[in-house]
């Protein structure tokens, strides 16, 4: 028994430590996991966890993270550095850029990364078919892989006359992203020499047909009076028109013999030069300068597009403070301040977090991330309005901030609004966009559909903003008269194709429109678009936007199709109530059977 009893004991205490842990472990392991979830949930309760003035997110596990969907910047996970490995470079000297690129998330990405050509410097070449557009070097749809930093390089050479002590400032943009990186320029040991030299024509771009005027300056800061020799050669595409000092020509070379000098003077020599008609865009005109004691060379490049620097872009919601649910459109103003028509000028919109794409203008297309507009034109000294509009989100936190950016030929601007309990702003995007546009002109039918012989009801609404009056104003509709007969219409002339409106003045803040109606003829083939166009022309709209005084109205020709109006569920119900008859017409025929 002795022996026995200690035995007992211990299985008894063994078995009730069992029972007891049986019965404690699904508290101890609902415990853990609750404590688990608790912990990654404070990292997505909307608090900046970790202090950097950013909202945490569910991903960032630990509350570490800078950017996230909700965080940073721009929200978007892009991260840029560019670097050239250099605290100062000499004039005349090469400097090679670094871009790099990252991503956050766990998706590969496309984008699109921007380089702004400092001004002291001419481009040398770009990798990865980075494309010169004005004052950037543009890579489109640049794939960054998770965990791996995407490089982009740039190699550029200092003018020989740039400023010592200034700095030169490269910039890359990606997404709304932006990274800088700076050199101080020196002195070259070039210019150390008795003689310095340097020539510009103080442009970084020309166009075909333009006049250049080149400068050549000699100075002599150091050495005793001497004599030198000058010798300046022309690039291709380059014509030679004049030149100061009675230079010896030969071709497109020109020298400037026993030249005298001075202690502590400077000599300058002007070439006139012209650029050929057919030179190609983005070609590089030089022009070099060389004496015995060193040479300077002047790069210009062709270009007959517009100056990314020629644009300005601004957006708004026109709103203060925003709710969850609240549908925000913002307004994106791009003016072009250049006597050229802008082609081919791309819009990249990049929405905020806690916000949902619900539409845009102009086909604007939405990637998943942004919205896209590719391809518009811009008219000279004229601007383009362009509206997006998304749906705040129903988990948005209260106290973030909305931040909208949008980025056009490098240029940028950003829209925040606040997430509150009520809205708070002074109107809508349109109304914003109104007060900023001088002229309002608005084409309207009252159908995008048709069928033949149906007729169409058109509203032609206009509105000066501007703070002048606009007079001898001319308003004319062109509409394709084959197609669609004018029915009646308010003081309207018609002549061919075109109705006529003559208004004699329209003062600031005036209001005018006109109703007309319009029938479809009988044969027109089904699928065929039916546009109208108006435009408006008078005194004082020589600064309104081609944008802004041409609209056009579309709609299409159907046939054998329920008319207008009539939406799916009409269309739907109709099926049923066929088919409903039909079981009812077959069921009677098995009972007379």
């Amino acid at each position: 028994m002795t022996t026995i009893f200690p035995r007992v004991k211990h299985l008894a205490v063994l078995s009730l430590s069992g029972l007891l842990i049986t019965i404690l472990q699904p508290s101890i392991s609902s415990f853990t996991v609750e404590t688990a979830h608790a912990a990654s949930n404070e990292c997505a309760d909307g608090i900046d966890n970790d202090f950097d003035g950013f909202i945490d997110y569910p991903q960032d596990t630990q509350c570490l993270s800078l950017h996230d969907e909700s965080e940073g910047p721009t929200g978007r996970g892009v991260f840029l550095r560019i670097n050239d490995g250099l605290e100062v470079v000499e004039s005349s000297g090469h400097i090679t850029y670094t871009i790099g690129v990252r991503t956050e998330r766990e998706d590969t990405r496309n984008v699109d990364v921007h380089f702004f050509v400092p001004h002291q410097t001419n481009l040398i070449d770009a990798s990865n078919a980075g494309r010169k557009v004005g004052d950037y070097v543009v890579w489109r749809n640049v794939t960054v892989y998770p965990g791996t930093e995407r490089k982009l390089y740039v190699n550029v050479s200092v003018t020989p006359h740039a400023i010592e002590d200034l700095l030169i400032v490269a910039e890359a943009t990606s997404e709304g992203e932006k990274a800088i990186d700076t050199t101080r320029v020196k002195e070259s040991s070039l210019n150390k020499s008795r003689l310095r030299i340097t020539v510009s024509d103080n442009k970084k771009f020309a166009e075909p047909n333009e006049r250049l005027n080149y400068t050549i300056r000699v100075e002599n800061p150091n050495g005793p009076a001497q004599k030198f020799r000058l010798r300046s050669e022309l690039s291709t595409y380059l014509v030679f028109n004049s030149a100061s000092h009675q230079p010896q020509r030969n071709h497109r070379v020109l020298e400037w013999v026993e030249q005298e000098i001075g202690h502590n003077e400077y000599r300058e020599y002007t070439i006139v030069a012209d650029v050929e008609r057919e030179t190609p865009d983005n070609f590089p005109l030089q022009l070099t300068a060389s004496i015995a004691d060193g040479h300077a060379k002047d790069t210009t490049q062709v270009y007959t597009g517009v100056l990314d620097s020629a644009f300005s872009v601004t957006v708004s919601d026109g709103v203060d403070q925003a709710t969850p649910g609240d549908l925000l459109t913002y307004a994106i103003n791009i003016q072009n301040r250049t006597n050229k028509l802008a082609t081919e000028v791309d819009v990249n919109n990049a929405l905020p977090s806690f916000t949902e794409y619900v539409d845009s203008s102009e086909g604007g297309q939405w990637t998943g991330k942004n919205v896209r507009w590719e391809g518009m034109t811009v008219s000279p000294h004229g601007q383009r309005t362009l509206f997006v509009t998304a749906r705040v989100r129903s988990d948005a936190t209260y106290g973030a901030k909305l931040r909208n950016s949008v980025e056009i030929r490098g240029q940028t601007a950003v829209d925040n609004t606040g997430i509150s309990t009520s809205r708070v702003g002074k109107g809508n995007a349109q109304q914003v966009a109104k007060n900023t546009s001088p002229l309002t002109l608005r084409k309207i039918a009252d159908r995008s559909e048709v069928q033949p012989g149906d007729n169409v009801r058109y509203t032609i609404y206009m509105r000066n903003n501007s703070n002048r009056a606009f007079n001898n104003i001319e308003v004319q509709d062109r509409m394709n008269r084959a197609y669609m007969e004018v029915l009646g219409s308010e003081y309207g002339q018609i002549q061919g194709d075109t109705l006529r409106w003559t208004i004699p003045v329209l003062a600031p803040g005036e209001e005018w429109s006109v109703e007309y109606t319009a029938r479809v003829a009988s044969f027109v083939p089904h699928g065929i678009e039916l546009n109208n166009v108006v435009s408006v022309s008078g005194d004082g709209m020589e600064t309104v936007s081609l944008n802004e005084r041409v609209m056009t109205s579309s709609m299409n020709v159907i046939r054998n199709l329920p008319p207008t109006g009539v939406g799916f569920g009409g269309i739907f119900v109709s099926i049923t109530g066929l088919i409903g008859a039909l079981q009812t017409i077959a069921q009677r025929r098995k009972l007379l059977i």
